[in-house]
Order: structure tokens, then sequence, then C-alpha cells
């Protein structure tokens, strides 16, 4: 009796220590952003970039939200967010932003709105805070917010005439204008209670040049009723997010 109680023991201890090892938890992403201009670290109000279109060009002010984050496995399932991000050069802490409760799993790629979706962006679809509130989209008959202000001058075609442009992109004459964007990890992501750090990159260049010529000249100062501007942009944003590092802490 006493042999198959000791031998009961030991296989509940094995069944035990075999369910925590089927048993993987999840995990927690934190992901910090950079800004870059032709791969180098974007500097604010300094003349020093060359637009595709040949004008000198600098930066004064950038903000945009990103949202609808997914989590692509490498078994085919995605882990879908609601998470909204605010994000504005100049503020560290709009910089950082995480995601928990990741479930175990293996992730190879990452997936993003940048701006809002139809469903978020309607008057009153974010919270009634100052930063949302100065995001606002002003146009009579369109609704909810700016996805990007990317605000600065340019010296027209280096003549010295000093111009101002707005990239201000949104939902404008009932077109969306959002933009989806898909980037691979540079290397998988492993959860299993356990948390990385992602750096993610966005080069403001790409909004000027890939695939099409974005010309401050051509499009003016204000593009927010400027469907064609914004078609352009739309098209661009597609490849100006990349994810430079991984690492699990």
């Amino acid at each position: 009796m006493k042999m198959k109680k000791l031998l009961g023991l030991s296989v509940l201890a094995i069944l035990l220590i075999t369910a925590c090892k089927e048993d993987p938890e999840p995990g927690t992403i934190n992901f910090n952003i950079t800004h870059k201009v032709d791969g180098q670290t974007m500097e604010l109000n300094n003349m020093i970039y060359m637009s595709p279109a040949g004008h000198p060009f600098d930066v004064k002010r950038l903000k945009y939200y990103l949202s609808n984050f997914s989590l692509h496995n490498t078994n085919g399932t995605t882990f879908d967010t609601e998470v909204i991000h605010y994000c504005e050069e100049g503020i560290d802490e709009t910089k950082s932003f995480y995601i928990d409760r990741i479930p175990s799993g293996t992730y190879d790629k990452l997936s993003f709105v940048y701006g809002l979706d139809e469903d978020t962006n309607v008057d009153g679809g974010l919270e009634n805070t100052l930063t949302n509130i100065n995001m606002e989209w002003p146009i009579p008959g369109d609704q909810g917010y700016h996805y990007m202000k990317f605000e600065g001058t340019y010296d027209s075609l280096s003549t010295g005439v000093i111009l101002n442009y707005n990239l201000h992109t949104g939902a404008t004459q009932g077109n969306q204008n959002f933009v989806e964007i898909t980037v691979d990890l540079p290397s998988d992501i492993t959860i299993d209670k356990n948390t990385w750090e992602v750096d993610m990159v966005m080069d403001m260049m790409e909004w000027l040049q890939n695939p099409n010529v974005y010309d401050f000249a051509e499009f003016g100062q204000a593009i927010m009723m400027n469907q064609t501007a914004q078609e352009v942009l739309k098209a661009n944003g597609v490849d100006v997010w990349s994810v430079e590092k991984v690492v699990q802490e």
C-alpha cells in the first residue's frame, strides 16, 4: 500500500511538472520610436535636408497617431489590439508605449494603422484631452482627427524664397486616407512570460519620395481638402516605417 501511495505521488508530481512546462505565459513588448530623415536622426528647426523635388527643407513640427496594432504569429494567427498611440517629436514621453498580455508564441511581423480607422475617426471618437482636441480635423463636412501634422519650411529650389509646407493628413471628401502598414521584424520574438524591446523607425524622407515624388511647391501649403495630395502621401506612407532592432530584456 505504501509503495502504491509513493507511486501515485510520483505520477502526480510528473503530471504537475509536465503541465507547467506546457503552459507558457503571456508577455510584454515595449516600443521605442525614432524619427529619421534619409537615414539620419531627425533634427527640428534645421534646414539641412534636401527634398527629392529639389527644395532644401526643415522640420518644425511632427505629430501623429498610430493605432490597431497586430502581431503576426509564425503559426498563421494574429494577436490584434485596440491600442491607439499619439506621438510628437520633441516630447520624449510620447515616443514610447507598450503592449502587454501578449499570448505566448513566436511572432515575425507587426501591423498597424498610421492614423485612425473609420470606426475611431469620428467626432468624439477619442478621449476629450487637449492633445486630441488640437488634432481635430476642422474641415466642414468631414469629421474626426488629423492623422499627421508634418510641418516646416522650404527654400524654393534653393532660390532663397522661404515658404511653409503643412502635410496634414486625414479623412476628406469621404475618403478615409489612413495607411495600413506591415513590417517584418529583424528577428523573431518568442513570448513566454518575458519582455521585449522593439525599436521602430520612421524615415520622413520616404513620405516625399517612394513611390511618388511629393513636391511642396506643386501641392501648396494647405492640402487638407486636396485628395490628390492625400493619395500621394497615402501611397508613400506604406514604406516609411521599419523595425530596426528587437531585444529581449
